[in-house]
């Protein structure tokens, strides 16, 4: 029994060390165990906010006077590339909401990868469809990892955030209003065990040290990244350049190639005679752009991107045995050859 007292009279040292604020701890200790069995709440990473048959130009430009209407900034929108067989026009609108880009800074510099917020306008037959991408889940997953006071503190925010998003899609606009969910969906159980682990998967893969002007550097070492996407033969895009504070700024590239590909792959089961519609993937369209992160961290300029292994998992296997098949039966290199190609631009210059 000695041992016994030993680890009784540790444990009571310990409770004496607690800091008063250990309500707290014990508060996160027993929702962990909690959502270890209860699967919680369920968010959807696409969100359908308004079916409407109208012209596709007429829908976009109320999109865009809703935008300018508030506090919000319209950062850019490009006509994406669908697969030819389904004959649609399909674009993204990229949005900025300073406060909320401030919010998760606060956070950590490298949060700010999940930005900026996207809605995606579509065409299915006669109707046009917007959807946009559940700030909410983002919320849920890229700061899975912080005490749940502060989690939940950024899931309220993200809930305004996804307020006006809801708004921006239905105002001024005469059609079916939505609320629905679409794949895919995960819950709190899966954030916890599976998802909340994204800092795994975000690679600096370039380190400039900052000798004399550090916003300075940043600023150099982002127009240099700008350039090489501008020049490249590769086929990469710019889309857009968000500066957020003088911490870091994100650049949002995207390819014409790639976006094909993951929207036809997206919308295809395995095996293939399940679902024969390469078309069904389609409200996936706020999966790009793709992001390069630039940031000052460490007395260096560093440059990170994801896995991109592990984002497409995240924003197209709605289901990872039929599609994510799929995949890997079609072309199991795809993500492999994005990834080199991103950290291609990022090392050139």
């Amino acid at each position: 029994m000695p041992s016994m007292a030993r680890l009784c009279g540790f444990l009571f040292i310990l409770v004496l060390l607690v800091p008063v604020s250990s309500d707290a701890v014990f508060d996160d200790f027993r929702r962990t165990i909690r959502e270890r069995f209860d699967p919680g709440q369920s968010y959807g990473l696409y969100q359908k906010s308004l079916e409407i048959e109208a012209p596709f130009e007429t829908v976009c430009r109320q999109l865009e006077a809703n935008v300018q209407e508030s506090e919000w900034e319209l950062l850019t929108h490009w006509e994406l590339d669908p697969p030819d067989v389904c004959d649609t026009r399909a674009r993204v609108y990229l949005l900025r909401h300073e406060p909320y880009e401030r919010a998760v800074l606060a956070k950590g510099v490298r949060r700010l990868v999940f930005l900026p917020v996207r809605i995606g306008i579509f065409q299915e037959g006669p109707k046009v469809v917007i959807v946009f991408t559940n700030p909410e889940l983002l919320a849920k997953v890229f700061f899975a990892d912080l005490p749940f006071a502060e989690q939940d503190e950024m899931m309220a925010l993200s809930g305004e955030i996804k307020k006006d998003l809801v708004t921006f899609c239905v105002k001024g606009m005469e059609g079916t209003i939505l609320t629905e969910q679409l794949p895919p969906i995960r819950n709190d159980r899966d954030v916890r065990f599976f998802w909340s682990r994204y800092q795994e998967h975000f690679d600096v893969v370039r380190r400039v040290p900052v000798r004399h002007d550090p916003v300075g550097t940043l600023h150099s070492v982002c127009d240099r990244i700008e350039k090489a996407v501008q020049e490249t033969k590769t086929g990469w895009r710019m889309i857009a350049r968000t500066r957020v504070a003088d911490a870091a700024c994100l650049l949002s590239v995207s390819h014409r190639q790639v976006e094909d590909q993951a929207l036809d792959f997206s919308g295809i089961q395995w095996p293939s005679f399940l679902d024969r519609d390469p078309c069904s993937g389609l409200y996936h369209l706020t999966q790009f752009p793709l992001e390069i992160l630039a940031f000052l961290e460490g007395g260096e300029v560093r440059v990170g991107i994801l896995d991109q292994f592990w984002r497409m998992r995240f924003y197209l296997w709605d289901d990872p045995y039929r599609t994510g098949t799929t995949f890997m039966a079609r072309d199991p290199n795809f993500s492999g050859r994005v990834y080199e190609s991103l950290r291609d631009l990022v090392r050139g210059p």
